[in-house]
């Protein structure tokens, strides 16, 4: 069986300008059709933006000078439950919620370096501003 880490969470639909996912220490130019893995982090530049698709249909989208990582990620689409954690440690992120946010809110949350937000509804924007972890 596979790990959750092995099994994509979702793709990258949309990259524009300087994009890099991290994944095991490695790196590698986020293109449309890449997958996004639970722990994959994804960094865009000044003049970089990316659109991700999670398999409960959840769009997140980074803005430029943003680093993004899918901390926890699980998905059953028969049942329809399942949970996201997204750090955010700069830059934007735009959120528009899926599956497991309409049926479970309270299972999606967002991280930064200073809070935990909640999701109570279904489309919303995080600035994270500048600087490290």
């Amino acid at each position: 069986m596979a790990s959750a880490a092995e099994t994509p969470a979702g793709l990258v639909k949309r990259s524009a300008g300087t994009v890099t996912l991290l994944r095991a220490g490695l790196s590698q130019t986020a293109q449309a059709g890449v997958a996004v893995r639970t722990g994959d982090t994804l960094r865009t530049g000044p003049d970089g933006a990316v659109g991700i698709t999670l398999s409960d249909d959840t769009l997140l989208t980074a803005g430029p000078n943003s680093e993004l990582v899918i901390t926890a990620y699980a998905y059953n689409p028969t049942t329809q439950e399942g949970n996201l954690l997204a750090s955010l440690w700069r830059g934007t992120l735009s959120m528009v919620t899926g599956l497991i946010g309409k049926k479970a809110p309270e299972q999606v949350k967002v991280r930064t370096r200073t809070v935990v937000l909640g999701v109570r509804g279904t489309e919303f924007i995080v600035d994270a501003g500048e600087g490290t972890k």
